[in-house]
């Protein structure tokens, strides 16, 4: 009995060494599948089973977007076992969390990953934005203002 107590901690310890690798963890987990939800911590509690996974998940999602810049979203499903629609979840749910920062292009069918951009960065894009757009506008003032010249020079000639 307590050498069946013993196996359960080393596999429950390895399952935490899998977390802090950098590697993606297979769902089910290949030696625990058929032990987890018999264990004290997991029997009859399914809801925790589904926090594992979640968190599994989550994990996944991360060491993808330490490796990729951009995957395609099939591509992601595939290796992480999801569905497209559990998989955009996740992945919502995560930058929400300001986890990861993630794009999904959904027409393109590309998640791109990148860094969380710092709070002075987005104030210098917006600040960039607010350039262009006063830009335009004095732009079209100039183009505005060139056609009343014109309208007003055709004008005096038609009168002489």
């Amino acid at each position: 009995m307590q050498r069946k107590k013993l196996d359960a901690v080393e596999k429950l310890y390895s399952l935490t060494k899998e977390f802090l690798d950098k590697k993606l963890i297979s769902w089910p987990l290949a030696d625990l599948h058929e032990s987890l939800p018999k264990h004290p911590v997991f029997a009859g509690k399914p809801a925790l089973l589904e926090v594992l996974r979640k968190r599994v998940n989550q994990h996944n999602i991360r060491i993808a977007s330490l490796y990729y810049e951009k995957i395609r979203i099939e591509r992601c499903c595939s290796l992480m076992k999801l569905t497209q629609k559990e998989l955009e979840a996740e992945v919502s749910e995560l930058v929400v969390n300001k986890t990861i920062y993630a794009r999904i292009d959904r027409p393109a069918g590309i998640i791109r990953f990148g860094k969380l951009p710092t709070s002075e960065a987005r104030l210098n894009g917006w600040a960039g934005s607010i350039d262009k757009v006063l830009d335009l506008v004095q732009e079209t003032c100039h183009l505005i203002q060139k056609e009343r010249m014109i309208q007003e020079a055709r004008a005096k000639i038609k009168k002489k």
